[in-house]
Formats: structure tokens, C-alpha cells, sequence
């Protein structure tokens, strides 16, 4: 069963895109009215709002992402207070940055590091916008960080992938290390892997595309390509490695299509990683190719396009929604993968653009939707 627990009516416009943070209990939503919110995911405190970001960009917000800790959420850094920060990509074709101050709290250091999840979800933080990221000549449609925070990836209606360079403590600068020019047609998602730096990118040309660094240099190119969906790819993400059904030597994705399919892919090839900054164009790189395979298709449900798909690295079930308004969850059983509940209408009559896992500050997980009829839908099992 798949139970609402509480509906936010959060925007005035279309809700294009939700994203929760890695270790705190909190969401941010992206919207055409030019705005991106936060709110505490609490049950008990009745999900307030904690901050609106306004009046930075032209056009719609079309996608938000939250930077994760320094260091990934499994090796962070210690002792080290980790400000949240969040990005936005929007229409008007620029990417913003926004993070918090230091607390202002009448405490020392090690209170504050004792009490840091409560501290730094707090309505008295002031949200300040940190940068503004140019490049792409046309509306941008996902950003996304990598595990570690020193990488942000981006895509846009101008067939091309950007990746930025920073450092994750500070957000000062981001410097433009690499631009991907391998898709046909417009690209709708770029997802990093939750554990290495591997990146997907879907596209209107059917297609998933995986990217990584190459091992003669430090530029990004093209490993894979992924052909299979018979209709624009929305969306892909990969699987955690901490999921219970993950295998170490197998890196697997889930993609979604206007073609009413969710499906799985699977590499066993060795993953190598590099650090760099120079440019050179992908189309003229040699790199190591990855070895990729149709590994499923999942139950068909939906009537309409799908645009959305969340794994969850805490159960290993895959979520998807679409303009049908419908969620389906998927459970992986002995390698076979069964429908174990659906929701009708779940935005009523409204499609549904965004899906992802998050975490209550009580440790329950929730799926959480965002719809064109500018509601934010929270769920439980």
C-alpha cells in the first residue's frame, strides 16, 4: 500500500523537481514560478518550510540538487561542520548556487557538532545565494553533484553535458572541466553514481550515455551507450552500492521512457577513477569503452510516459511515476522484478515530474512527488 502522509502545496506553478539532502532531513523543490523552496522533512514539527529562493532567476526552475557532504556520506570529513548548499538549473539557461552561513548559535564548536542536524535545519538559517553559473545557450533541464561534492554535472536543451569543478568547502568557483557533446537531441537528466565518479546522461534520442574520466589524461569521454528505449529517455539513476541486492563487481542503472518501460542495465567492466581539469572535446578522446547489457524490463503499468525513477539504496525497490499521475513500486525478488503496490491519481488529474527516497527526522524512509499541480506529495508504505 501506498498512503499519503501529507501534501504541501508548495508553489504556484508546475513542481518540475524535488531532491533530498544526504544527511539531513531535508527537501528542495524547483518550480515554474521561478522559485526553489526548502522544507524540513519532520512529521512532527508538521513539515515547515525553511527557506524560498527567489528573485535570481528569469524562467523556470527546472531542477535542484543538494550538494552532499565533503567527502561522500561515507567517508565525511571529521569533525568538520558540512553547511548545506544547494544548486538549481533553470529555463532562462544559468545555474545558482545557494548555501547557509555559519549558525548563529550561542554555542561552541562541539555543541554545535553535537546538535548539527538540528542546527543547520533551522528556519533561522539565512539562505544566501553563492553563485551564478554561465555556459550553456539554452534552458537547462537537470544538475546533479557528485558523491564527493567537488563535481556538479548539468545538461541542456543545447545537446550538451557540462561538468564543473569545485571545492566542496567552499563553493567559491567552479571552473568548466570538461563539455560533452555526444548526444543527437535535447538532454532531460544527468545522475552521478551514489559511490564513484560515473555519470549518465538521457536524451531525447532514446538514448542513456555513460561518461568517465580517461586513463591516458584527465578529460571526460563517452564509455557507453545505451540503446534499447524506443522513445525519449527522461530520466536514469544508478544503483547504490549499499542497496542489499548490489553486487560489488556489477554497476547497474534503471532508465525511464516515453515508451512506458523502466530498465535495467548492467556492466561488470572495471571502473578506473582520475582527478583533473583540462578540456579537450569528447568526440576526438580515445578512452576504454564499458561493456554494458539489457539486464531487465520491468512489469509494464503505466499508460502514459514515464518521467521519473528513484532506487532506494535502503531496500533496493525502484519507484517510478509519470503523466499518468501513477507511482509504481518495484521489489527485486531472487533477481526477478515484481510489481508490489501502485497509487492511482496520486497528483489527481495533474502528471507527476519528479520522484526520489528521503529520510524523516525520525529515520523512516518516504517517497516523496512533485506534480504540475505545484503540490509536493509525501508517501509511506
Amino acid at each position: 500500500m501506498v498512503n499519503l502522509l501529507t501534501s504541501i502545496k508548495a508553489h504556484t506553478d508546475k513542481a518540475w523537481s524535488v531532491s533530498s539532502h544526504a544527511t539531513l532531513p531535508l527537501i528542495a523543490t524547483a518550480s515554474s514560478d521561478k522559485t526553489s523552496k526548502i522544507y524540513k522533512l519532520s512529521a512532527k514539527h508538521k513539515f515547515p518550510l525553511i527557506a524560498k529562493l527567489e528573485d535570481t532567476h528569469q524562467r523556470s526552475v527546472r531542477t535542484v540538487s543538494f550538494k552532499p557532504p565533503v567527502g561522500g556520506v561515507d567517508n565525511p570529513l571529521a569533525n568538520y561542520l558540512d553547511l548545506p548548499a544547494l544548486a538549481s538549473g533553470s529555463f532562462d539557461s544559468t545555474i545558482s548556487v545557494w548555501g547557509i552561513d555559519e549558525p548563529d548559535q550561542d554555542l561552541d564548536e562541539d555543541e554545535i557538532l553535537a546538535h548539527q542536524a538540528e542546527i543547520l535545519t533551522s528556519p533561522s538559517n539565512e539562505w544566501n545565494l553563492m553563485a551564478i553559473i554561465e555556459g550553456h545557450e539554452n534552458e537547462i533541464k537537470a544538475v546533479d553533484w557528485n558523491y564527493s561534492g567537488n563535481l556538479l554535472a548539468s545538461c541542456s536543451r543545447d545537446k550538451t553535458v557540462w561538468i564543473w569543478e569545485t571545492d566542496p568547502e567552499t563553493l567559491e568557483e567552479f571552473e568548466c572541466i570538461s563539455v560533452l557533446n555526444d548526444h543527437q537531441h535535447d538532454i532531460k537528466d544527468v545522475t552521478w553514481h551514489p559511490n564513484q565518479n560515473l555519470l549518465a546522461s538521457s536524451s531525447y534520442d532514446d538514448t542513456v550515455r555513460i561518461y568517465k574520466q580517461d586513463l591516458d589524461d584527465d578529460d571526460w569521454s563517452c564509455v557507453g551507450i545505451l540503446n534499447g528505449h524506443e522513445g525519449t529517455v527522461w530520466c536514469s539513476r544508478f544503483e547504490n552500492k549499499h542497496n542489499p541486492q548490489a553486487i560489488d563487481s556489477k554497476v547497474r542503472l534503471v532508465s525511464v521512457s516515453d515508451d512506458l518501460t523502466a530498465r535495467i542495465w548492467s556492466s561488470t567492466s572495471e571502473i578506473t577513477e582520475r582527478d583533473g581539469s583540462e578540456y579537450i572535446p569528447s568526440s576526438i578522446k580515445q578512452t576504454n569503452e564499458m561493456v554494458w547489457e539489457q539486464e531487465a524490463i520491468l512489469p509494464t503499468a503505466h499508460k502514459y510516459a514515464i518521467y521519473s525513477v528513484a532506487w532506494s539504496s535502503r531496500t533496493g525497490k525502484i519507484v517510478t511515476v509519470g503523466s499518468d499521475s501513477l507511482i509504481v513500486i518495484y521489489k527485486e525478488i531472487d533477481g526477478v522484478w515484481k510489481i508490489e503496490s501502485t497509487k492511482q491519481a496520486a497528483h489527481g488529474v495533474s502528471e507527476i515530474n519528479s520522484v526520489i527516497w528521503a529520510t524523516l527526522d525520525d529515520g523512516s524512509e518516504v517517497i516523496v512527488t512533485a506534480g504540475d499541480d505545484g503540490y509536493i506529495n509525501i508517501w509511506t508504505q
